[in-house]
Formats: C-alpha cells, structure tokens, sequence
C-alpha cells in the first residue's frame, strides 16, 4: 500500500488554498520529472521498462507491473519514443496496418498531454497497398503498408496528410514524445495486430538516410516514462476534506459517471459541491492528461462498496465494428471502440480489468447490457455470459491507497461517427452527461448479491 487514510470518520482540516498549492506543485514536479530525462545518454532506462527497439519503449500493458502506468485498457497496448530530431531533418516512420479493430500515434506535450493525433482511419496507404480500416476493405489484405512523416512543431489549421505534428516541450534541450497504440488485436493475433511495429529512418540535412542504433544516437532516443502519480498526502488531504466521509469520498451512494474535463475538475470531486460548482467556473477548459488518447474522450465514476456488495451498471451500448474475430470485412459503427475499467487512484494509475464492446452480453433487441461489478467473493451467481450479464471483478486493493472496498470506474469512447450524437464526445459538462447520452448512458445502481441474484438467468432487470 502507498498511503494509509486513516480511521474512519477523521477529518483533517485543510485549506482550498492549501490542496490547490498541492495540485500545483504536482504539476510542476510531473513537468520538472519529464525535462529532467533531456540530456540524457542514449537509452537512457533508469526504471529498466521493457524495450522493443532502440526507439521504442515497450510494450506498454495493465498486465506488467512496471508498464501498468496512466490507466491502460486491458485491450490496448501501446509503445513509446521520445527523441530530439535535429534541426532540418525528417523523421519517416514505415508500418504495416494492423489486425485490429484500431491503431494511432500521439505526439505529447511533456505533462503527457496529446497535442495531436493520427488515427488508422486517417492514414493514406502506401502505392498498391490498401487501409484495411475503412468500411467495407479487406480486413486482412496483403498489401497494408503505410508511410508516416513526424514533424517537429505544433499542429496547424490544415494538417499535411499522413503528418504527425510532435512539438518538443518549450523547455530547454527537451524531447519530441509520441506513443503508437493498438486496440482490439483480432483473435490470435500478438499485441501489435500480427505486423510489428513501424521502423523509423531519419533523413538528415544533407540528404544521408540514417536507420538503426546510428538514428537513435542521432536523435537522442530514451527509454524514460512517469505516470502523473498523486502523493499519498495529496490524496489523503483529498479524502479527509472536510464535509466529506473519508471511508467513501468521493463515492456517494447514488453512483454516476462523470466525464473528465482536466486534472484539477477531477480532484474537486473530493471537495464538497459548493466547491466543485466553484471549480467548473473556474476551470471549464477540456484538457487530457495521463498520456490521454486524443481519440478518446473519457468518463470516470466512483465507487464504494459501502453502499452495496454489488454494482450493477446498466445501459444501452453503441454500435461498434466488428473485429476481434478476424471479421473479414470492415464494419461502420457509432463509436470505433467501446470500454469500462476498474482502475486505481492518481496514487498509482494502476488498471485492474476492463471489458470491452465485443465482450459484453447485450440483450437480443435495443442492445441493453448489465454489468456487475464486485468483489470476486461477492460475485453473483447469475453474472455469466449464459445469463445476459457481464462479469467485471473488482480490484482487491480498491484504490491502491489502502481502501480496498473504494476506487474508480472509467468508460471511454473513441472516435464517433459523424451521425453519433449519444457518445461522451457530445456532453459539455460535469453535469449533463445522462441528459446528453439518453440511453446510451452507463447507469449504476447498488444492490446486495442476493438482490442481484433474485433477476433470475436470464437477467430480468424488472425481477
């Protein structure tokens, strides 16, 4: 455990001023952490994370201790560079589309925030090669290379096809950050969809094309990654506010899902509502951070089991390809990609497990799911596949701070149609995401596991 709350019912006074100077002086050490890897020697791997290539870090994944940083999907596995291309070159990245339902680059900000994106579906292949990520393509043709240009500087108005814009942070002898991730890797496929991950080759000034360990002395490559961990006294301080019950803050006993707007919007939810009602005036800007997929958009719920031995999440679930059984054929649906998570606190960043879309049980007309959620000894017995019910256990150490019957939900939503206007893409603020999302809002309702239970198999929400 990294942080013990304390006895229940204790209350620690604490200042608004004195928790937001906390929040500050996070931001400042996450930023002040990231500069502090510029300048280091090549392959620079103080924490010895997993390495794929000179110029990839990873794999990245929730089920590897030392990789299981800024919440993860359990279907998604992602892979790092950070480097400082020198002046007047241009860093080329060659890659073959993958079997899966998505891929993308990120290019970061050095507080792992995504300042752009480019996304399979965005991507002109290669001459004589085809995108097996549009609609109604060859899911497993051949020919599915692709050739990408990442440019140091910031997004424009018009972004160059096939262009990833990493600007390296504003501070002195900084790095360019980008993360290549895929979801959903069709059955039998490894994590990276069965096609490897992209090589680079740097073409410097003079027109020499370098590849290999000579590219990454060239640009400095490093193997060097913080997750945006809270202390232990922040959050504590947090939990304890004063007004709120430290055994459930900031679980209340009539769950709901929140979207996340930015860092400090997410932290006021332990205040209380007066002051949350404050810092979304203050504050409304949306803003990622934790390596955030800028594909994504995000909404997190908290939960305690001191309200109930389960929690059973119910709603309608989006359209989505279908992929994860090497469908050949590219489906339309109304989001790319549809998940929920047990996770952690900020204290650790940690996922526990996760479901996604094609995962989940849905009833035979209106796509309606049920979903329990519990700890595995308070499992119900109807919560199977056969009875309509997905099974999402909940995580024994709770938030990873030393309660273990608290933490968080977090579903995201990446990439809506154009026609979609149900996703968490369309809410605008803290409060109007069930009004927003109608059905298609995820809802959470306390129970016992007998109470659970008595909907029979197959589940009778109405039982």
């Amino acid at each position: 455990m990294q942080g013990t709350l304390g006895r229940r019912g204790s209350r620690g006074r604490k200042t608004p001023a004195l928790i937001a100077g906390l929040i500050s002086a996070l931001l400042v050490s996450l930023a002040a952490a990231s500069a502090a890897s510029a300048g280091q020697p090549v392959g620079f791997n103080p924490d010895g994370l997993p390495v794929a290539s000179c110029f990839w870090t990873g794999a990245f994944s929730a089920d590897n201790e030392k990789t299981n940083l800024a919440y993860p999907g359990t279907e998604v596995t992602y892979w790092g560079a950070k480097f400082n291309a020198p002046a007047g070159s241009t860093l080329t990245l060659k890659g073959r589309y993958p079997h899966a339902r998505y891929s993308s680059f990120n290019a970061y900000v050095n507080n792992g925030t995504s300042s752009s994106s480019l996304h399979n579906s965005q991507i002109k292949p290669d001459r004589h090669s085809i995108n097996p990520a549009i609609p109604g393509r060859n899911r497993n043709a051949k020919h599915r290379s692709y050739t990408i240009k990442v440019v140091s500087g910031a997004l424009p108005s018009s972004p160059a096809a096939n262009t990833l814009y990493a600007a390296p942070d504003p501070t002195p002898d900084s790095y360019q950050d980008i993360l290549y991730r895929v979801y959903v890797p069709d059955k039998g496929r490894n994590r990276s969809g069965g096609t490897g991950l992209p090589t680079p080759s740097l073409k410097l000034p003079s027109g020499k094309v370098i590849k290999g360990q000579a590219l990454c002395n060239q640009i400095n490559s490093i193997h060097y990654y913080t997750a945006g961990r809270l202390p232990s006294s922040t959050y504590n301080s947090l939990v304890n506010w004063p007004g709120r019950d430290p055994a459930t803050n900031p679980a209340l006993s009539s769950f709901s899902f929140i979207k996340f707007f930015n860092l400090g919007l997410a932290l006021s939810r332990y205040k209380t509502q007066p002051e949350q009602d404050a810092a979304w005036a203050s504050n409304p800007v949306e803003t990622g951070t934790q390596y955030n997929n800028g594909d994504a958009r995000y909404m997190t719920g908290a939960y305690s089991f001191d309200f109930g031995e389960v929690l059973a999440i119910r709603g309608k679930l989006p359209t989505t390809p279908l992929t994860w059984h090497g469908n050949r054929k590219m489906t339309r649906g109304q989001l790319v990609e549809w998940d929920i998570c047990g996770i952690e606190s900020l204290v650790t960043t940690r996922t526990y497990r996760c479901l996604f879309d094609q995962q989940i049980p849905l009833s035979k007309r209106h796509r309606r799911y049920v979903i329990a959620f519990a700890h595995p000894g308070k499992r119900p017995r109807n919560a199977r596949a056969k009875c309509g019910v997905a099974w999402l256990p909940a995580d024994p150490q709770g938030d990873g701070a030393g309660r273990p019957d608290a933490g968080l939900l977090l579903t995201r939503n990446v990439l809506p149609s154009a026609g979609f206007r149900r996703s968490v893409w369309n809410v605008t603020s803290p409060y109007d995401a069930a009004q927003v999302m109608g059905d298609y809002y995820p809802k959470g309702t306390y129970m016992s596991t007998r109470d659970f239970e008595s909907h029979g198999c197959p589940y009778r929400p109405g039982g």
